[in-house]
């Protein structure tokens, strides 16, 4: 395993065992993101930085809220993360009453949304990509009324904040959708997250479409991919990058390997296939530090925090359908 990616991992499961400390009765899928921010952000966690938060986010919103949900720790670790918690959450509420308008139902993926905006958007672009967010969520919403939802948005306003218009944002990902589905085997929920992915990336549609399915594929023969559920669109978010497929399939089975031993990660841990999500994932971090926003073949509007936020964003996506998923099944 390469030096790099070896300290990123093992700064990965330290900071899961210090943020379970913070999150006793979490789910171990969400503090392994919290852990994956604070290894992003190259800082360790810090437990009474973000009970700190906790406090403060219970003071400015209620049990029910969107913000208190299944991804409140997730919340508290972005919190932590600021500079000035409470001014990060008053700002980040702010987006969220812009993105929510008049709407009665809202969920903890606009929360996040939110989130997504807020970190990565100029201040001065901040009514415009709302605004067009939702423009083009509702165009998606019409065109596929029971694929989209708000775990779309963040998604949607990731195209926007990369320098898509409206439309050119809905068609390129209607066209990748409609192109998946008809040439492979693939869910229409998993063919519309990857279409959005895919559409940050300037390659030729078929040559993009080919590395995704590809590169899943060769993880697959190698025993180290993914379920092929929504955990496989980590896959399409290497398209962007210049890559040796051979190399990344081994570094990614290396990575799973080695996960397999840590806490959390093994047989009674979150399962094969979201520990090959983690290591898919920091495999792709560690190959986009130190490379250009510009690199050939990323749309040269994709800012460096924009493309570094993207394996965050997929993460809230899958995480967030698995955890529901699983919550509804035990229901039953």
């Amino acid at each position: 395993m390469r030096p790099s990616l070896q300290a990123r991992a093992q700064a990965q499961v330290q900071n899961e065992a210090v943020l379970r400390k913070a999150a006793k009765l979490g789910f171990e899928e969400v503090i392994k993101l919290g852990a994956m921010m604070c290894t992003n952000a190259g800082k360790e966690a810090d437990v009474g930085r973000i009970k700190d938060c906790k406090r403060i986010l219970k003071s400015k919103a209620g049990l029910f809220s969107d913000f208190r949900s299944t991804l409140e720790f997730v919340v508290q670790t972005k919190m932590a993360l600021a500079g000035d918690p409470e001014a990060y959450i008053d700002a980040v509420m702010g987006v969220y009453e812009k993105l929510k308008g008049k709407r009665i139902f809202t969920s903890s993926m606009l929360a996040m949304a939110s989130t997504t905006i807020y970190d990565n958007c100029p201040p001065e672009r901040l009514d415009e990509v709302v605004n067009d967010t939702l423009e083009a969520y509702a165009r998606l919403k019409e065109q596929h009324s029971f694929l989209t939802d708000d775990a779309d948005l963040s998604m949607i306003a990731l195209m926007i904040m990369a320098g898509k218009d409206v439309d050119g944002a809905v068609d390129e990902a209607e066209s990748l959708f409609q192109t998946m589905r008809a040439n492979y085997k693939i869910r229409s929920d998993v063919a519309q997250s990857a279409a959005m992915v895919l559409a940050l990336c300037d390659k030729p549609a078929e040559q993009k479409i080919a590395e995704f399915f590809d590169l899943y594929q060769a993880c697959k023969d190698a025993g180290h991919a993914t379920s092929r559920d929504k955990s496989m669109v980590i896959y399409a978010a290497f398209a962007g990058k210049s890559y040796d497929r051979a190399e990344v399939v081994a570094t990614i089975g290396e990575l799973d390997e080695w996960l397999k031993g840590q806490k959390g990660y093994g047989m009674f841990g979150v399962g094969g296939s979201m520990r090959r999500l983690f290591a898919a994932s920091m495999t792709l971090e560690d190959i986009q530090v130190g490379s250009a926003a510009s690199e050939a073949g990323v749309t040269g509007a994709v800012t460096q925090v924009v493309v570094e936020e993207l394996v965050v964003i997929l993460m809230m996506i899958i995480l967030t359908s698995i955890i529901i998923s699983t919550a509804a099944a035990s229901s039953h």
